[in-house]
């Protein structure tokens, strides 16, 4: 059964107009805490310090990207940087707020320990922030409904 994202991403508390403001690596660390909750914060850090390391990046990626999910339906909150870029994606195309969520995950992944460049068999380099802000992205894309 598909979820239908009108009805199940991004709750708003209220429509009050926002000034942009750049965040800081602690205020990104802290609203994103806040927003879902201290506990669920540390158990993500904890999982991807364990899932990390020998995990394959098309894996990592959707679990991360899960977890933008998670933290796009909850309650958002005044004054919180996290609960900003949310907001702009409801209404702005990705592209535009895809460079503010990725510090938002590049966070996650430096609070938890652990590298989200990699580099693959070629030489390439890449990136499981960038992968999981896609995978979240299309998260209800499904062209076969």
């Amino acid at each position: 059964m598909a979820l239908n994202p009108e009805k199940t991403r991004r709750r708003k508390t209220a429509t009050v107009p926002r000034t942009k403001k750049k965040a800081s690596t602690a205020s990104l660390r802290h609203d994103f805490e806040l927003l879902v909750g201290e506990e669920t914060y540390k158990t993500w850090t904890s999982m991807l310090r364990q899932l990390v390391p020998s995990g394959r990046t098309h894996r990592i990626s959707v679990v991360v990207a899960g977890m933008l999910y998670y933290a796009s339906l909850q309650e958002r909150i005044d004054d919180n940087a996290v609960s900003d870029i949310f907001d702009e994606i409801d209404g702005m195309d990705y592209e535009d707020t895809e460079s503010q969520l990725l510090c938002v995950v590049e966070q996650l992944f430096t609070d938890a320990k652990v590298k989200w460049k990699r580099t693959n068999s070629k030489g390439h380099g890449y990136s499981i922030a960038e992968a999981a802000i896609h995978e979240y992205f299309s998260w209800d894309m499904m062209p076969w409904e």
